[in-house]
């Protein structure tokens, strides 16, 4: 027997190659950015350094916190109270009795959520701003790096201090991006989402990138079997319709295991292959079951299978079946989701693909184990036929390289772009050109 060559070295081979001309594509980059300095309460400041259209003596930043206003504190303050009033003590009074039956938002909350008004003092005059739309008007254009935070929080982000990884800003052109947080979920699962915001002149604000960096609950494409009838995924979202699609595979899949597990029974395959092939049907009933669900979570429609039976196969016809649907796509669809698993946005994705990668890598092994048990048992010819067979699923792979994928689906499922994809099956095709894996059963 030839020395076993383990598939999982030749997967993060291939995976590492892949990924190293593409470091900083899975996810967020959040160089260049800021932090923002936490305030003495230790929360995030809203109005040190901020540069509103016309300069005032104090402004202070009041949160309502009984009905209608009755009670409130000072969140933040800058400046001096009344400094150019020409009558101090009424001015301390108009501030002290300054409030509002109304209020307006800062940042991102998901329970208890204060309403705040913006106290302004210039010379004898205080003014009472309570709505976003005043607070906007007062600050005018944004032309400091305070201004785009402040107006990121008056859109509903927040944007966390003295934590880099989540909360900054950074100058672009003649505006800002602020890097922020939002729940985008908050029952089953409680879901928290990092963006990078484009802050215009204005005030305006624009959602450049996103990605799930939270996700408190609550793929791999297997072997096909012969027979399947195929129907197209649907769904509210790409991502559904994609995840609808690939558990429709993976149901398929199980019957394909079994299928597999009966045809190699009757051909009196050694018990290991028998008993590998039933728990990778196992296996896939898990797999249909995590994408029913992601499916679901983005909106997807998930239809079951079509298979049409089919009676045993020959040895010839197992050979030529397994050698494209599992030494070659099953192998790389083990690839595909470790990828999945590393450039998925959505955390509960990269969870589920890096415990399915795992599942597949294992099946993967189990295709080149039957490869290797039955090749011995077929002539010269049909072994060349099993050869061309291999070969026109890896061209078939390298066409569908070629093919354009869509950004939601890059993004959100981690699904490789087309240069990623066009990487992985040029370097998966050199690695099993250079070190075709024999296995041991």
């Amino acid at each position: 027997m030839a020395s076993f060559n383990p598939i999982d070295e030749i997967l993060h081979h291939v995976l590492s190659l892949s990924l190293a001309p593409l470091v900083g594509a899975c996810g967020i980059d959040t160089d260049g950015f800021t932090a923002v300095a936490c305030a003495g309460a230790g929360g995030a400041p809203y109005l040190s350094g901020i540069a509103p259209r016309d300069p005032a003596d104090y402004v202070e930043l009041r949160e309502l916190t009984g009905p209608a206003g009755t009670a409130t504190r000072t969140r933040e303050s800058v400046g001096v109270r009344c400094a150019g009033a020409a009558d101090r003590p009424a001015c301390e009074q108009k501030i002290a009795a300054a409030t509002s039956g109304g209020g307006f938002s800062l940042g991102n909350c998901v329970d208890f959520c204060p309403s705040h008004v913006l106290i302004v003092n210039t010379r004898d005059e205080v003014l009472v701003l309570d709505t976003r739309d005043e607070v906007r008007a007062w600050l005018g254009p944004v032309d400091t790096p305070a201004d785009a935070v402040l107006a990121a929080s008056l859109d509903g982000y927040t944007v966390p201090c003295d934590r880099p990884d989540e909360g900054g800003v950074r100058p672009s052109g003649g505006a800002y991006e602020v890097l922020a947080t939002r729940y985008t979920q908050i029952c089953d699962p409680v879901e928290r989402t990092l963006y990078v915001l484009a802050v215009g002149a204005g005030g305006d604000v624009q959602e450049l990138e996103s990605e799930v960096i939270a996700s408190e609950p609550g793929v791999c494409i297997g072997r096909r079997p012969a027979g399947l009838g195929r129907t197209a995924g649907r769904g509210a979202t790409r991502v559904g319709a994609y995840f609808a699609s690939v558990a429709q595979l993976e149901a398929a899949s199980v019957w394909a295991f079994e299928a597999l597990g009966r045809e190699l029974a009757q051909h009196r395959a050694p018990r290991p292959l028998v008993e590998r092939a039933r728990l990778a049907g196992r296996d896939e009933v898990r797999h249909a079951r995590l994408m029913r669900r992601l499916s679901a979570r983005h909106g997807g429609r998930w239809e079951p299978p079509q298979i049409e039976p089919r009676p045993v196969r020959s040895l010839e016809e197992l050979a030529i079946d397994n050698a494209a649907e599992g030494c070659v796509r099953e192998t790389y669809g083990a690839l595909v989701g470790m990828w999945q698993g590393r450039c998925a946005r959505d955390p509960l994705v990269r969870r589920v693909m890096a415990r399915i990668a795992r599942d597949e890598a294992r099946h993967a092994k189990l295709s080149w184990a039957l490869d290797a048990w039955l090749r011995p048992r077929l002539s010269p010819a049909e072994r060349r036929r099993v050869d061309e067979a291999r070969r026109e699923a890896l061209a078939g792979l390298e066409e569908g390289a070629r093919r354009d994928v869509d950004r939601e689906l890059v993004l959100c499922a981690g699904l490789p772009d087309e240069q990623a994809s066009r990487t992985l099956t040029r370097h998966f095709a050199e690695a099993l050109a250079a070190s075709p894996p024999p296995a041991r059963i």
